[in-house]
């Protein structure tokens, strides 16, 4: 009996062992401010020299007009992209299938049918990096989902399969193992530089596969132009109709931007550091918000995001439109820009926001917006 019972005991220790996935080790590439890696690329370059024209960074450069496209012979069938998605964990994954440029370009080239995403927590060692890219140890959690997606231009949303509560701890664990499994290469990685962060970095990462497609009339490529990540709103509210809203205002200290209306004072627009926390930055980056023009008839508000990083001497700017009816920001597929918007102007009764390419309908934009709301 009792070397029966220390058999069994043997046996369940296996098993557990065996059920604890090991560690892999990954080599991301680092472009604007977003880690990835992907299996293949149509027309590949020198990861020294730039970025492809179909690379995996297009994926996040919310910009519908670029595609991650595949590049190995046939469907693109089992070809992935891993992304990093950040120390919180989102509710729900936001994607542009196929090639969005335009509709025509869309039909032509192949649609992705079917996907299977695998989540990750991953952790990168101080110092354990190159000039254009990192290296992570990631670990899988649980098991891998497989999603079909609607063959449509325009965005998706896709819940995200795993409990936010079940994820977190996971990663509380993970990390403690890390801590142990790699102790002697973070006491090395402390003494070849003592002031640098001690702490290994933490993200989740998404790997998402490619089961199936949607064939295209003229090519066999298989692309997707942009993936996003949100947690959903579950206040969003609107400005009633017959509302009228009478100011849009910034208070500096807070990091707010305020609407009042001929009813209601303070109503949030915008939150500063709730979308600082959002945007998951690295310790030494940093974002604010400013308003920069508000429309005539006050329906619409131009808020830029300022990026900075310490040491860093430089600052990024992106404009955003949002919507002050509809207290939300306009997703920037719609909105066709992240640069070079100048403020509102009035033309014949029309209120349009004044861009590098050009005025913008905004009644077209509220249309679209609408469509997809």
């Amino acid at each position: 009996m009792k070397q029966l019972t220390l058999l069994l005991l043997s046996i369940l220790l296996l098993q557990c062992s065996a059920q604890q996935p090991e560690w892999e080790k990954v080599f991301l590439s680092d472009a604007m401010r977003q880690v990835y890696s992907v299996s293949s690329e149509l027309d590949e370059v020198n990861p020294f020299e730039g970025l492809g024209a179909y690379g995996g960074h297009n994926l996040f450069d919310k910009d519908n007009s670029t595609a991650w496209v595949e590049g190995v012979q046939g469907s693109g069938i089992n070809e992935y992209v891993i992304l990093g998605i950040g120390s919180e964990f989102p509710e729900q994954m936001v994607l542009l299938n196929g090639y969005q440029k335009n509709k025509d370009l869309f039909s032509k080239n192949n649609r992705v049918k079917t996907i299977r995403i695998s989540l990750f927590t991953g952790f990168m060692i101080p110092m354990d990096m190159t000039e254009i890219g990192v290296y992570y140890r990631i670990r899988q959690f649980d098991t891998s989902m497989a999603i079909e997606l609607e063959d449509r231009y325009g965005s998706q949303q896709i819940p995200l399969p795993w409990e936010r509560d079940n994820v977190d701890q996971v990663m509380v664990e993970n990390r403690n193992f890390f801590l142990k499994d790699f102790e002697k290469e973070l006491a090395e990685a402390r003494e070849d530089c003592p002031s640098c962060p001690t702490d290994p970095k933490f993200r989740f990462f998404l790997k998402i596969e490619i089961l199936d497609i949607y064939k295209g009339s003229q090519w066999d490529d298989t692309c997707i132009s942009d993936i996003w990540f949100t947690s959903p709103d579950k206040k969003a509210m609107t400005i009633p109709t017959d509302e009228q809203i009478t100011e849009v205002w910034e208070d500096f200290d807070e990091g707010m931007i305020y609407v009042n209306t001929n009813k209601q004072e303070g109503i949030v627009l915008a939150d500063g550091k709730a979308l600082e926390k959002a945007r998951n930055l690295d310790e030494d980056e940093h974002m604010d918000i400013t308003l920069m023009d508000v429309s005539p008839d006050k329906e619409w508000a131009q808020v830029d995001y300022l990026y900075t990083q310490d040491g860093a001497g430089r600052v990024e700017e992106y404009s955003t439109l949002y919507s002050v009816r509809y207290l939300t920001m306009i997703d920037e597929p719609i909105l066709g820009i992240i640069y070079g918007a100048f403020g509102f102007i009035e033309e014949k009764g029309k209120i349009y926001l004044d861009t590098a390419d050009g005025p913008l309908d905004l009644d077209k934009i509220l249309e679209e917006f609408l469509k997809n709301k």
